[in-house]
């Protein structure tokens, strides 16, 4: 894959749509070995074994659902998206929307070595 800003756009969105249907091995292949995973209430994840238990964990809070992507920004190695997620927690509770922002970093491969997603929910 090339780092042209309309291929990492495509990359960001692949990895959604990775998400969406549930298919992990294709996440996984969205992320360099060494990637850099954060995300709030967790502790830093590095490389593809921890990110694979924790895709594949009963710990990760969201079943599958729909991620609407509203905007992705792209600047040389990096894009940030934001858009909300609707489906289901794990609960079983109502379903949930959730809006999130999430910035990317991308390899000379066009691989994601970095990501952070932040959520907007009530926490201040």
């Amino acid at each position: 894959m090339s780092t042209e800003p309309r291929d990492l756009r495509a990359a960001v969105q692949g990895y959604y749509d990775a998400l969406d249907a549930d298919d992990i091995e294709a996440v996984l292949s969205s992320f360099s070995g060494d990637v850099l995973y954060r995300r709030p209430g967790y502790a830093d994840m590095v490389g593809l074994h921890q990110l694979r238990d924790y895709y594949s964990s009963a710990e990760r809070t969201i079943a599958p659902g729909r991620h609407v992507l509203r905007r992705i920004l792209v600047d040389h190695l990096s894009a940030a998206a934001h858009g909300v997620y609707e489906g289901q927690l794990k609960d079983g509770g109502a379903p949930a929307t959730v809006g999130f922002a999430a910035f990317f970093t991308f390899d000379g491969s066009g691989r994601i070595s970095e990501h952070q997603t932040y959520f907007f929910v009530p926490a201040v």
